[in-house]
């Protein structure tokens, strides 16, 4: 029993620890309405690892990129859905301050927003972002790069 207490209090922990920097990320990406989803799907995958506290050394960044890979599928599976003009539900108001970010980002290839996001709203590595986009560490500089550009040109 008291096993099971003291499991209880890390995934309390973790999850009041991770989960505002974890949703932020997710809302850049896939907008509010899915961000809550993404954020407990990864949570639940976590939680199905055997052994998770003692396997997993740095959670964080093992939920990040949980986080980075959930997301793409649902960016994937809203394209579909998009293409077949069955959009999801949605009250129309972007959770953003600047509307012109939401923009900007939407803009940007699935992958971009991903590692964009990762980096400088989930204060991500490049090895967890070359992980979670499937690209090597040594490409994310260059990524990175071009992202700001385009975002420059957007925003400026």
């Amino acid at each position: 029993m008291q096993r099971e207490d003291a499991l209880d209090e890390r995934w309390t922990g973790l999850y009041e620890e991770c989960r505002p920097a974890l949703y932020r990320a997710a809302a850049l990406v896939v907008g509010a309405a899915d961000a809550e989803e993404v954020v407990q799907e990864a949570f639940e995958r976590a939680m199905r690892e055997r052994d998770f506290f003692e396997r997993i050394h740095e959670p964080m960044a093992w939920l990040r990129t949980v986080i980075a890979r959930f997301a793409l599928g649902r960016l994937r599976r809203r394209r579909v859905l998009e293409r077949l003009r069955l959009r999801p539900g949605s009250n129309g108001v972007e959770p953003w301050e600047r509307a012109e970010l939401a923009i900007a980002l939407a803009r940007l290839a699935s992958r971009e927003r991903v590692a964009l996001v990762m980096r400088y709203f989930a204060e991500a590595s490049y090895e967890e972002i070359a992980e979670a986009v499937g690209v090597a560490p040594s490409s994310v500089g260059p990524l990175l790069a071009r992202v700001r550009a385009r975002l420059r040109e957007d925003l400026c």
